[in-house]
C-alpha cells in the first residue's frame, strides 16, 4: 500500500517543523508538507491535495473552520482531516464530523494520541482523543443518576426532522430554508419541541437525542 501524504496547517514554524521531524522517523507518511497561511494551503489543495490534512484551532476561528472543512471535503472526497481543537464543546465536535473531518484531538492530546490517530485513520476509522471521549461522556450522563426523559406526546414526524436539524447545529433560519417553511413555523415547532422534551434549550434538545438514540 501507498503511503499517505500529510499537509500540516498550524504555526508556529518551531512547532510544526518540530512535529514534521518526529513523524518522518515513523515512516507512516511519503512526505509532509507544512503551510503557515490560508494562501498556502489552498495551493496545496488546488495543485496537488495530501490524503491527511491536520489543521488547527490557532489558523481559524470555530465558525470559519466549519465552512473550511466542509468546502475541503466537497471537492476531496478521500481527504482525511485531523483537527486540533481547543477544548470544543461536544456539540462543535459533533458538528466538525459532520461536516467531514475524521479525527478530533485537543490541544492537550500528547504526541502518542496523535499517531494512534493516525494509525485509525489509515484503517478507515474515526478517532476521538480521551480528553473529548471523557467530556461527551459527562454531557450525556447526568451528574448522580441517568434517567431518561418521559415525554407524554410523541414527537410528530415534522418535529423529529427538526429535533435532528437542531443537533447539526442549524438555526431556524437555516431550517427553514432546508424545508422550505417559515421561520415562524420553524419557532413554533423549536417551541413544541422544548416543551414536549421539558428542557430549556438546544443543549437539552441534544442530550435528549443521543440518550434516546434518536442521533449517534
Amino acid at each position: 500500500m501507498m503511503r499517505p501524504r500529510l499537509t500540516i496547517f498550524d504555526e508556529p514554524l518551531l512547532y510544526t517543523e518540530g512535529l514534521s521531524k518526529l513523524l518522518g522517523q515513523t515512516e507512516i507518511f511519503a512526505n509532509i508538507h507544512i503551510c503557515n497561511c490560508p494562501q498556502a494551503l489552498a495551493l496545496v489543495l488546488k495543485d496537488d491535495p495530501p490524503e491527511f490534512l491536520m489543521i488547527s484551532s490557532n489558523m481559524l476561528i470555530l465558525t470559519d473552520l466549519y465552512k473550511s472543512v466542509e468546502n475541503i471535503t466537497s471537492k476531496n472526497k478521500g481527504i482525511k482531516i485531523i483537527i486540533i481543537g481547543n477544548d470544543y464543546d461536544v456539540i462543535d465536535i459533533r458538528k466538525l464530523f459532520n461536516k467531514g473531518i475524521k479525527s478530533y484531538l485537543d490541544k492537550n492530546s500528547r504526541y502518542d494520541e496523535f499517531i494512534k490517530s493516525i494509525q485509525a485513520l489509515l484503517l478507515n476509522e474515526i478517532y476521538i482523543c480521551d480528553h473529548a471521549k471523557n467530556r461527551m461522556i459527562n454531557f450525556i450522563s447526568h451528574e448522580q443518576n441517568q434517567t431518561k426523559i418521559h415525554i407524554k406526546d410523541p414527537l410528530t414526524k415534522r418535529e423529529l426532522e427538526i429535533l435532528k436539524l437542531i443537533c447539526d447545529g442549524l438555526s431556524s433560519k437555516d431550517i427553514s430554508e432546508k424545508l422550505f417553511i417559515s421561520i415562524n413555523t420553524v419557532e413554533t415547532h423549536r417551541k413544541r419541541i422544548l416543551l414536549k422534551l421539558n428542557v430549556k434549550n438546544s443543549v437539552g434538545v441534544v442530550k435528549y437525542a443521543l440518550e434516546n438514540h434518536i442521533i449517534d
